[in-house]
């Protein structure tokens, strides 16, 4: 489930605080319609909104597992329309390193 890998991007984060300081940004989920934030400027993961999200990411569950688990890839998924952004696209690219943190 996506609480889950949230859970385990928020232990990831906090000990890897470095390297969350080099993505240093704010990404907006919405997933299945359930709002929740990966905060790296705050060091935080988990359901929610931001006050103010550097980018903005609708995705499915499913999609969302996928990309997260490495089965995914990202540029696919979006030039499929399977993510859609709002927001800024430098942070959209720095998806990989999140998917580095939680392994």
């Amino acid at each position: 489930m996506a609480s889950e890998v949230f859970k385990t991007l928020d232990t990831a984060i906090k000990a890897n605080q470095d390297k969350a300081k080099k993505i240093n940004g704010v990404f907006q989920w919405s997933i299945d319609g359930k709002d929740y934030v990966i905060d790296l400027k705050q060091f935080s993961a988990g359901p929610g909104k931001a006050a103010k999200a550097d980018v903005t990411l609708t995705i499915t569950e499913k999609d969302f597992l996928d990309l997260m688990s490495g089965k995914g890839n990202g540029q696919q998924m979006f030039m499929s329309g399977k993510i859609k952004f709002k927001g800024n696209m430098g942070m959209v690219m720095k998806l990989g390193e999140l998917q580095k943190m939680q392994g």
